[in-house]
Parts: C-alpha cells; sequence; structure tokens
C-alpha cells in the first residue's frame, strides 16, 4: 500500500487555535531575554567560570580597548560547498564579545547558485537581510499560514517579524551575499527540518504521522534522510539561534502580533509609535524597501548623506525593533558627533576606510581605522562619529536596534536648538566668553 499524500489543508480549526495559544505561550520569555544595558558597555568575558548570569559577565572596564569594538569576521565568503549551497560567518557575542549587552548582532550569509537558507525561526528576535550582491527570494509564514514572499536585489532589504518561520533561496545568475540583521545578541534560531525530525530523544513516529496526516513509514523515510543532513548546517543554526536573539532586548515594544505595519497617514489615534495598516490591506509590498539601492548626495559642508530606512521610510519595519541607513561620505568626508537615544548602533563598512569613534560617560574614547567588509558596535545612547579616511568614497551600513531610534546631532543640538539656549548658560558650559557662543551660534542659524 502507498504511504499517504501529505494532506495539511484538512487540518481542523482546533490546531489553528491550538497553536495560535501555543504563540503566545512560547513567545513569553522573549518579553525578558536581553536586557537593557545599565552602562556605557559591557564587553563579555567569555572566559569567566565563577559567575554565572543571563548572557555574560563584564570585562573589568580598566581591561577594555578600542579593538573590543571593532570585528573583522565577516570580510571573508565563508564556504558554500554543501548540499544547501550556503554559508555563514556569524557576528554574535561569541565571536564579537563587544556587543554584549548592546541587542543587536550581524552575520554574514553567502549563498551558491540556488543555494537556498532552509526553513527556520529566530524566538527571540526580528530580522533584516540586507543584500549585498545577488537576487534572492525571501519568504515568511504568518500565524494565518499566510505567505509573504518577493525578490530582492543588490541594495534592497526585506524584513521579517521575530518568531515567524522564513526561508531564503538564491535565484540569480552569480553568488549572493547577504547580512542578516537582527536585534539581540544571541536570538536563537530553530531550524524546522531538524528540529522535527532529528530531535534527541527523538519525537515519535506516531505522533508526527497524526501532525503531519501520513503514514508512520513517511515519518521514518524522512527522519533517516534528516539524520543525515551535513553536521555543518546542524552548528550554523544552532550558532545562529544565539546570534539572532539579540535584538529582543531592544527598547522598541514588543510585537504582540506577526507583524503591524506603520499606518503613516493616520491622524485618529496617537500610540508609541504609529498605528497598523489593516492586515487585510497588508501586501508582500510592505515587507520590501528598495530605498537604499542609490548613493545619497555628500555635497554639503560634512561631505556626508544618508538615506533611512526606519519606520518612517519602511512602514513594514513598525514594531519590530530595527532600522538600518545607508551613509555615504566623501574623501574626508565625516559624520557629525551625535547620539541615538534609543538604539544601540552596529556600522558595516560596504565600501573605504572609515575612522569611527564614540566616547563613554567616563569621557574616554574609543575609535579605529575600518576597512570594507568589517563592523563595529556603538553602545546605545552614547556619542559617536565618523570620517572617511580613504582616497574614494565610503560606503557604510549604519544597523540600529529600533525603528525610530532618533538623531541627536551635538552641535546642531547645543548652538541651532529653538528656541535657543541662553549664550550665558553655554559660555558657562564650554568656559568661554559669550561672544564666542554667538560666533558659532551664527554658523546654525541662530
Amino acid at each position: 500500500m502507498a504511504p499517504a499524500k501529505f494532506n495539511i489543508k484538512t487540518a481542523s480549526s482546533f490546531f489553528l487555535v491550538l497553536y495560535a495559544t501555543m504563540i503566545l505561550l512560547f513567545a513569553l520569555p522573549c518579553f525578558s531575554s536581553d536586557p537593557d544595558p545599565l552602562q556605557d558597555f559591557c564587553v563579555a568575558d567569555l572566559n569567566s567560570t565563577t559567575t554565572t548570569v543571563n548572557g555574560y559577565p563584564c570585562k573589568p572596564e580598566s581591561q577594555g580597548t578600542s579593538k573590543d569594538f571593532i570585528y573583522s569576521g565577516l570580510v571573508e565568503e565563508a564556504s558554500t560547498d554543501n548540499p544547501e549551497g550556503v554559508g555563514g560567518r556569524l557576528g554574535n557575542v561569541k565571536s564579537f564579545p563587544g556587543i554584549n549587552t548592546l541587542g543587536i548582532s550581524v552575520s554574514r550569509i553567502d549563498l551558491a547558485l540556488g543555494g537556498i537558507v532552509p526553513l527556520h525561526v529566530h524566538p527571540r528576535a526580528s530580522e533584516i537581510n540586507y543584500i549585498v550582491k545577488g537576487e534572492v527570494n525571501f519568504g515568511f509564514i504568518s500565524t494565518s499560514n499566510v505567505l509573504y514572499s518577493g525578490v530582492v536585489k543588490a541594495g534592497q532589504m526585506s524584513v521579517v517579524p521575530r518568531g515567524l518561520v522564513h526561508y531564503a533561496k538564491n535565484v540569480g545568475g552569480e553568488k549572493a551575499v547577504v547580512l542578516g540583521i537582527l536585534n539581540s545578541q544571541l536570538p536563537g534560531s530553530v531550524l524546522i527540518p531538524s528540529n522535527i525530525f532529528a530531535s534527541n530523544p527523538t519525537i515519535p513516529n506516531g505522533v508526527l504521522a497524526k501532525n503531519f496526516r501520513v503514514d508512520e513509514t513517511v515519518i521514518a523515510n524522512i527522519k533517516s534522510n534528516i539524520k543525515t543532513a551535513t553536521s555543518f548546517f546542524l552548528v550554523l543554526y544552532s550558532t545562529m539561534i544565539l546570534f539572532f536573539a539579540l535584538p529582543c532586548f531592544s527598547s522598541d515594544p514588543d510585537p504582540l502580533q506577526d507583524f503591524c505595519v506603520a499606518d503613516l497617514s493616520s491622524t485618529s489615534t496617537i500610540v508609541n509609535g504609529y498605528s497598523c495598516k489593516p492586515a487585510s490591506t497588508v501586501t508582500s509590498n510592505d515587507f520590501f524597501y528598495s530605498g537604499l539601492m542609490n548613493e545619497t548626495s555628500t555635497a554639503n559642508l560634512f561631505g556626508f548623506g544618508a538615506t533611512q530606512g526606519d519606520v518612517t521610510t519602511f512602514p513594514g519595519l513598525n514594531t519590530q525593533g530595527l532600522s538600518i541607513n545607508r551613509l555615504d561620505l566623501a574623501p574626508g568626508g565625516i559624520i557629525p558627533l551625535h547620539s541615538h537615544p534609543r538604539a544601540s548602533e552596529a556600522n558595516f563598512i560596504v565600501k573605504g576606510e572609515v575612522t569611527f569613534g564614540f566616547i563613554t560617560t567616563n569621557n574616554v574614547v574609543y575609535s579605529k581605522l575600518m576597512k570594507a567588509g568589517e563592523l563595529n558596535i556603538i553602545p546605545r545612547g552614547l556619542v559617536h562619529f565618523a570620517k572617511n579616511v580613504g582616497q574614494e568614497k565610503a560606503f557604510i551600513l549604519a544597523i540600529l536596534n529600533s525603528q525610530l531610534p532618533g538623531f541627536s546631532t551635538i552641535p546642531l543640538n547645543l548652538f541651532g536648538s529653538s528656541p535657543a539656549i541662553p549664550n550665558d548658560i553655554l559660555a558657562k558650559n564650554f568656559q568661554v566668553n559669550e561672544s564666542v557662543i554667538a560666533s558659532i551660534k551664527s554658523k546654525f542659524g541662530n
């Protein structure tokens, strides 16, 4: 007798209710995943055996150096010589201790022609995928079993809401390179096939047969095939589970549904963030954004241009706790001193040579020259800066764990505010004459 065919469409509504309930139940731990930082930074002491905490204990601040905040592990291509045609290089807390407590992580994913990232879930993180090279088909499935998918090209990005099953496939004519950006230092990743069919101890065949509505012989056959899967992928995804969980501690509120595409035109309701478009009007296009493809003009005093990829330009990010901006710097151009009050920031150098630096609350500067393929981390709320020190234009991706992180430009904040800060107050702060303050203000329109 031939095995029964897969027949999931006839599942009773009982299971829809059951799984909707289970999603809520198992999502609860995420609400207390990554704690908010209570100090400027906490470089992970990966070798500590004396103290056990949720995450990693901190190295003594006196032992911190600029090198703790720079990571070169994403520069080289990862091998795709495996059945799935996928390779990954991870930038989580285990490989980049400087992101400990900062709620963000970035990985590099390489896909061979036709290569796939199998179905998986990040239980503690939302995810943005930025295409560095190639064409990739991304898709995710909502708890209502609706598939949202589309092809993303170089310079474009997609968002996957926290905890939803998703996948990717290289559909272009060349190898693809993707940056996977998540708002957690250890986000968690569940590879669906091995999770179900290669668990230890194993889920009984009878239970799986009843779930998937097939004969037990079909289940036994699938299990035998799954067990022969390359160890590479099991290692990759067990690590990515930790890596992608980082964003969950972000400052933005936790999502209480699959997605909440922002209704930017709504004036009837005021909420912390944006109200949602009706789910019935949401389409796949809401989860894809092309706004970072083109270079931004740097024809200004700073030699600096920025293209925003936050909720105001990419409404699908609403409630997901992530955003990504494109920064272009002319040779010698600078990003002025500024801070993001609601987000930590990771900067990935796509092109050029850039010196990045930030200042702690103890007035210590951590800075370093970075080259293409390197990644740094800026702790939440600290003043930071950048300068293009190379001979060509620089291109940077600024990745933040908030849908709307805020941008406080220090010079403009102090000398171009409205109403203006009184001159005598600024003079006393900067220990100069009021005439100096007036001169500076004149440069900022006051």
